[in-house]
């Protein structure tokens, strides 16, 4: 792998002049999904440098980093234990077997892989894409975040847009405004609202995403929505949402990556050598 510590993020800061100077930042397992249910899930290292190669170059980048998970992040399981404790493992044999096939392949690619590759045990490739984006994004003309996580889509704004590539779809500040009518950071609160399933990460019962969307537009940031609390209504959501107030703080703190980010590998506590300067970047 290309890195040994948090630390050598401070070289990626430095600004590099050319007439290509975009900014590509890929989820690494999340790309690496995209094979799963493929019949080279067990040797697609060829396919995936070439689909990264293809993404930099559609994009324009001058720099690729590919970010990867290595286990669950420990800065929200000791907060809530049962983070992504829905995710089993396989129990049918042949299921069982291609799993273990998949991740052999998977765990060694940031070694072969050329681009820079970043991945620390206990953190989140969330949180390192958010850590790019707040401290070395600036350096570039635009950035492309390429993933299919929703919670990503806090970090949108003029000059950072996704590309899902199970969908196709490019997510832009505008494109975001134009299907939900709602800014990233309104998307942000109304996932704090109905939760996320996929992470084990429950919300106000009987709030699911057309009704979180509309009290996130509404309100726009928790704390005006908590202040706003109890909410005048008789509908069971409503009283739901009046009792949530622990909930909401609680999911803030698993959701919002910008305001928990640096906290999460900063603090000595999380993470395998965090990051304690700043002053480089």
């Amino acid at each position: 792998m290309n890195t040994k510590s948090w630390n050598d993020l401070a070289e990626l800061s430095t600004t590099i002049d050319s007439s290509y100077n975009n900014l590509l930042l890929i989820d690494g397992n999340n790309l690496a999904y995209r094979w799963l249910h493929r019949i080279n899930y067990n040797d697609f290292a060829h396919d995936y440098k070439r689909t990264v190669q293809s993404l930099a170059k559609s994009y324009e980048a001058i720099r690729t980093i590919i970010c990867f998970d290595f286990g669950k992040s420990y800065y929200r399981i000791d907060m809530f234990d049962e983070y992504k404790s829905n995710r089993k493992k396989p129990k049918e044999e042949e299921e069982a077997k291609k799993y273990e096939e998949f991740f052999a392949v998977l765990n060694i690619l940031p070694d072969e892989l050329d681009e820079k590759c970043l991945k620390f045990r206990g953190v989140e490739a969330d949180d390192i894409l958010t850590y790019l984006v707040d401290n070395i994004s600036i350096n570039y003309e635009h950035t492309w975040i390429v993933s299919s996580d929703r919670d990503l889509y806090q970090l949108i704004d003029n000059n950072v847009s996704i590309y899902n590539i199970f969908g196709r779809k490019e997510v832009t500040e505008d494109s975001l405004k134009e299907t939900f009518d709602i800014s990233p950071n309104e998307y942000m609160l109304s996932r704090i609202i109905e939760g996320d399933k996929g992470d084990n990460i429950y919300g106000v019962e009987g709030i699911g995403p057309k009704r979180a969307q509309g009290l996130a537009k509404e309100y726009k940031t928790l704390n005006t929505l908590i202040n706003a609390l109890p909410i005048k209504g008789k509908a069971k959501y409503i009283q739901n949402l009046n009792a949530s107030k622990d909930l909401l703080y609680r999911n803030e703190k698993l959701i919002n990556l910008k305001t928990y980010n640096l906290e999460a590998i900063t603090s000595g506590k999380y993470g395998e050598e965090p990051l304690n300067d700043l002053s480089s970047l």
